[in-house]
Parts: C-alpha cells; structure tokens; sequence
C-alpha cells in the first residue's frame, strides 16, 4: 500500500490530535477510512467547484453547474403541497433562470427585487426554462474577491466540507514541512516537475482545474511508480536466487508434433510460442501467464510448451480444477503427443491403491513424461525427480499456496499459467504485474461466428421450437440453469427439474443430466454420451463452463442468465461455435431486471469478443471480486491502491511501468552484478509484455 515520503510518527499519528476532531468525529471519519494524518492528506477531492471566474447562465447550464452575477427581477410564488414556494427570477445579458427556494422563502430578504446576487448553483432546463433548486447565493460585492477552485471531498454522514476542509489544513501544516519525495529526481520532470508536497498541496488547494489535474496525475504516478518498481525488483531479486541448468535440448519434439498437426498454428500462437521457447533459454525460471479468448488455442500452446520443457530431458505437470477438465486434457494430449512418442498419465484422486502405487512408481522412475491432474498433483505420494514445467490452467481456481506446493516439487521448475477468459489490461499488470504476459488474440480459422439472441421467461416454447429444429438437422445443445434442485435458492430454475420437462419437451431425442453433485466418474460418461452424439442435449448447471469441446453443438440456452456472471456467460457461450455449422447462444431471462444485469446483458448481446467483454465486467462491477488470491491482489495488491483507479488510470500505469524500466536501466550495474543477462534494453528482463503482444492486449 502507498505510503507518503512522511516519517512514521507523524504518517501514523491519530486525526484526534487534530482542532476540532474528538472521538466522535474520528469515529466518522472512520467509516472513510480515515484514522490518520496520512489517510487524511491522501484523502482526494471527488470534484471541484470552479468559483474563479462569473459563467454567463447560458454557459453554466451547458456545464451543468457554474458561478454566475445575476440582477434579481421579480420574486414568484407557485403552491406545493401545503406550502407556498418562493421562486427567484434572475437574469443576466445571456439569458433569464428561476431559482426554486423550497423551504427557503426567507432569501426574498436576502435578494430584493433590483439587487445583484453572486450564485453558485446547478443548472437545468425544465418546463421551458432555466432553473437550479440547489444553490448558494449571497449579495454581490465587487470587492469581494472570488473564492477560487473549492475542492469537494467525499464524505459520511456527520462530517461536512468544512469540517473535512478545517481537519485537511491542520494536518497538511503539520506534515508539509516534513514531506520529502517518493521519485527520483531525474524522473520527476515525467511527471510534471512537481514534488510530492507540492503534488499533494496542489491537489487540495489548487489555483486553477489544470493545476488540480496535473496535480491528481502526479500523485497517481508516483503510487504506480512505486508498485511497478517493487515487482520489478521482486522478481529481478528472484531470478537471482533461482537459477536453472538448462540442458542443450535433445531432438526436436516441438516440430515432430507441428508436423503432425493436420493445421497450421495461428500467427498469435506462434508468436506466443516463441516467447515461450525464449524463456526457456533463459538461466532463470519462467513465469508468464498465457491469455486469451474462449477457444483460442491456449492447450495447444501449453502442450507444445511441454515439448519444449522435455527437450531439455525434464518432466512437465499440468494441473487443472476438475477432473472433467483433466480428462479432456489427457485425452488431447495423448492424441497430440502421440507422434512424439511422450507418455502421458493421468494423476487424480481416489484412484485404486494398486494404481496409485504404479503411478507414483512411474513418476519417480522419469517414465511419466506429462502428468496431467487436479490437485492429486501435490499429493506426498507422487514424487517427480525432473519437474521442469508446471502448467496451471484456469489459474485463478487455485490459491497462492496451492501453485506454490506444485512449483516446490521441483527444483525452480519453470511456471505457465493460464486464464480461462482475457484479463483486462489494466489487471494484468497489477494481479500478475510480476510475470511476462502472452496473448492470443484471434481465434483459429474455421470457427463459427456465435449469434446471441435474448428471450423473456414466457416466450420458452418459441425457444424449445427453434431448439427442436437444430437437434432434428442432427445438431446437440446445452441447456444450462443456475441451480440443481428446486426450492435451492427461492425462484431459480432447477437442472434437475427442467431435465425431467426437457424429456418429454424433446422427445425422440435423448436428454442428459450434468451438474456438481453427480460423482466424477458419472459426470465423465454422462459427457462422453453426449461427446459422442449419443445424447442429443445436455441440461446442466455451469458445470460446463469448461473442460467440454464438442464440435456438433450449435446452440446454448441459458435460463434465469441474468443469474450468472459477465464472465460465466461468455465461457458457457463458448461450448458452441466450435465446428464449421452456425451456432446460437439464447439468453432467457426473467424480469425485472436489476440495471448490472441488463448490462451484462447487453454486453453479451453486442459482442462476442473477450477482450471487450473483460473490460466491460470490470467496468460493470469493479475491481473487488476479480480473480483471486494473486501476489498483486493481496501483498501488494490493485485492491490496495489508495489513489489510483485501474479503470480509469491505465494510461498512468503504462507511463510508470515504462518509468521503472528506465530508471532501472539507470542503475544498470544492479542487474550485473547479480549476474543477470541484460540483454539491450533492460525491460527485456522485467515482468510484462513484450513489444509485440503489448499491442495484443487492449
């Protein structure tokens, strides 16, 4: 969390030892997440007022609010309720407005009729007219100077401007002779050539809006500046302390398999491959995370990455959430590596005790050369002598210990991770802000395009017709609700429920049950029947969100959507458009609907991209409930930030990210002598994207 360049008694001493601020006042301030000098001094203005400068009233409605000279013409009375409301009328050489008094008749004494008034007020047109019910007004005096650009704080019931604006001067006389600098003073003409105390006074007390912009933007980057250094440090100190013998690597595993492939990669995949293969050649560990679309391709990249790992003589685990997904995997695998020759095995829970033992047998004797598994993986009773890959798919499935555990089991194994959906950028370089990122941006060719449509809850028979039509041209669908068994959760739908409807509904065609509660085995051959064709649909609860690739299914249903995330929907409409014929995502909803979910949504509807989709759920719901328990979003974490927004200060954190990649160049004996190769530019070894794919992620 960012600190201010203040020494500790004075950053952490209590707002009580403020004028004016008792217990009960601080108890307040509190629920602002005020309890010291620092917390108030980096209490920023939500806004300001800009009362420099008179606005003609035509200019200050346009603005939506403004400071204006007027001359009073005539005072009107209209009823309300019970009540007379007085209602001003005033006017300058641009244009007459009324201000509406409710409750305040007695400002007729304060602006007679024929007298000039100086308003600070908000302005809009209504009933033909310009009009402001909230207002400040006083007598106009031209000695009177104006009162300048008034910051408006954000505050909680008890504490006004002015208390917040008294407290603010008391500590900010206290702290300003003490403040030293948070940048390097060759860095700070970047940042506008303020200092942080010149920032932070600025940003409070500003002469002009620019000089609080610039001020705000100051302070942002020095916050950023900060975050982005020390993950640049964490992991340079990283790569120091784990070092890993690279083998020359034996026969080319990678372009045995790509010559089998009955497609080319895409340009992305290739790309990203590189990248990969780079890292693999460095004297240090990799750590990248691999993004992308529903269906980009993302498994085949990781497998061919784990050629690359075995060319070196070492083994690769990867480990997945579930073992739906685990057995998709080996399966792909298998079929993939098969030219290869490389032995693939499957590493899950309950497995029979003769099995286990042959496994864990196989996997400490070098014989396994990809185990691919849940988080059987980190059992005790499987060892793996030459662990060189870890690949962590759907990453955000599992804790920080977990990977940890599985990273442990070798010695400094290289790290890919994967994300089930894009990452908005901005997140990307906080929650995993200390490893190098990939993106795959466009889908493989071939790949059907997916129409959404949307359906109120009582026009089903038109969807369960439209549905019938597919499954009669031998196409399959998915059904999908948000709960298992009715009566789970008040009004939702149940799987359970509409499987027993959707039999007689559908009837030849057959209809399979998925959800949560079904034993994996059951689940595994449930989905195989319906792999195979042998089921025509398959009702299920999100349960297959991933792991399930079935080129024949053309359309998804999914009741009660406004139930279920951004993300979720986008992953569930991602089980179709998978093969050559045109596939449909139907999205049946139930009213009323709350206004995030109407945004949701419509997001679906407007676009199947997952770059946009990303942005907007982090839009849309904000950064609190994002993935997971990552370094960035608990040590040091976006969550943290004090004065940044990541939605809307992406620019800033590109800006100080690159800062840090300079300063860092600057002290460029720090890499050497750690022996770390630099490579030209230093950024080459920091955590982020590299030059290409730093266009790919939006």
């Amino acid at each position: 969390m960012y600190s201010l360049p203040l020494g500790d008694s004075l950053r952490s001493r209590s707002v009580t030892t403020l004028p004016g601020i008792g217990r009960a006042r601080a108890e307040r301030l509190q629920r602002l997440g005020i309890a010291t000098l620092e917390d108030l001094l980096l209490h920023l203005p939500r806004s300001y007022q800009d009362r420099s400068r008179f606005s003609p009233l035509t200019e200050a409605l346009r603005q939506g609010e403004g400071l204006v000279c007027t001359r009073v013409l005539s005072h009107e009375y209209f009823p309300f309720r019970r009540e007379r409301v007085l209602k001003i009328i005033v006017h300058d050489e641009t244009s007459a407005a009324a201000l509406v008094c409710f409750g305040r008749a007695f400002l007729a004494r304060l602006a007679p009729v024929g007298s000039e008034v100086r308003i600070w007020g908000q302005f809009s047109l209504r009933r033909g007219e310009i009009q402001s019910s909230a207002f400040e007004i006083e007598p106009h005096d031209p000695q009177r100077p104006l009162a300048g650009i008034i910051p408006v704080y954000p505050l909680t019931e008890g504490i006004s401007q002015t208390v917040l604006r008294n407290a603010l001067k008391s500590a900010w006389a206290l702290a300003a002779p003490h403040l030293g600098d948070d940048l390097p003073d060759r860095l700070r003409a970047r940042a506008g050539g303020l200092t942080c105390a010149e920032a932070l006074r600025a940003v409070h007390w500003p002469q002009t809006l620019p000089q609080a912009r610039q001020s705000r933007h100051r302070l942002i980057f020095g916050e950023l500046f900060l975050f982005q250094k020390e993950l640049a440090l964490e992991t340079l100190a990283r790569r120091r302390a784990r070092r890993v013998r690279r083998q020359s690597p034996g026969k080319s595993l990678v372009e045995t398999v790509l010559k089998n492939l009955p497609y080319q990669l895409t340009p992305d995949q290739a790309r990203v491959l590189g990248e990969i293969r780079d890292d693999l050649r460095h004297p240090w560990p990799m750590a990248r995370l691999l993004q992308g679309d529903v269906g980009c391709g993302k498994t085949l990249v990781a497998l061919l990455a784990a050629c690359a790992a075995l060319e070196q003589g070492r083994q690769a685990a990867l480990m997945v959430p579930t073992e739906l997904l685990a057995r998709q995997h080996l399966r792909n695998a298998r079929e993939l590596l098969a030219p290869a020759g490389l032995t693939v095995r499957l590493v899950l829970g309950g497995l029979p005790k003769a099995e286990k033992e042959a496994l864990a047998d196989d996997l400490s004797q070098g014989r396994v050369d990809l185990a691919v598994g849940t988080h059987a993986l980190l059992s005790e009773t499987y060892s793996y002598p030459a662990l060189g890959l870890v690949i962590i798919d759907e990453q955000h499935r599992f804790g920080v210990r977990q990977r940890e555990l599985l990273t442990r089991r070798g010695e400094n194994p290289d790290v890919l991770m994967m994300s089930a959906t894009p990452i908005p950028r901005s997140l990307a370089l906080t929650a995993f802000g200390d490893m190098e990122i990939s993106t795959i941006h466009h889908l493989p060719p071939g790949r059907s395009p997916v129409t959404t449509h949307l359906a109120r809850i009582g026009n089903e028979e038109r969807v369960y017709r439209f549905l019938r039509r597919h499954l009669d041209e031998g196409h399959q669908a998915y059904l999908v609700y948000p709960a298992i068994e009715e009566g789970e959760s008040g009004t939702l739908r149940s799987a359970t429920a509409m499987e027993e409807r959707l039999t007689r509904e559908l009837a030849p065609h057959r209809v399979g049950l998925v959800h949560s509660r079904l034993s994996e085995e059951d689940r595994s051959t449930r989905m195989d029947l319906f792999a195979s064709g042998e089921l025509a649909a398959l009702v299920a609860t999100s349960v297959v969100e991933v792991g399930v690739d079935v080129p024949n299914a053309t359309v998804m249903v999914i009741e009660q959507a406004e139930r279920f995330g951004l993300a979720s929907l986008h992953q569930l409409r991602g089980r179709v458009g998978r093969g050559p014929a045109r596939s449909y995502c139907i999205l049946v909803y139930q009213e009323p609907l709350t206004e995030e979910a109407r945004q949701r949504l419509k997001v679906l509807y407007k676009t199947t991209d997952g770059f946009v989709i990303a942005e907007e759920d982090l839009r849309i719901r904000g950064p609190g409930d994002l993935p997971g328990e990552s370094r960035g979003l608990h040590q040091s974490g976006f969550l943290a930030f004090r004065l940044a927004d990541i939605r809307q200060d992406m620019t800033i954190m590109t800006q100080a990210r690159q800062a840090v990649r300079e300063d860092l160049a600057v002290q460029g004996d720090l890499a050497v002598r750690e022996n770390l190769t630099i490579q030209g530019d230093l950024a080459q070894n920091l955590p982020g994207e590299t030059k290409q794919n730093h266009k790919e992620i939006p």
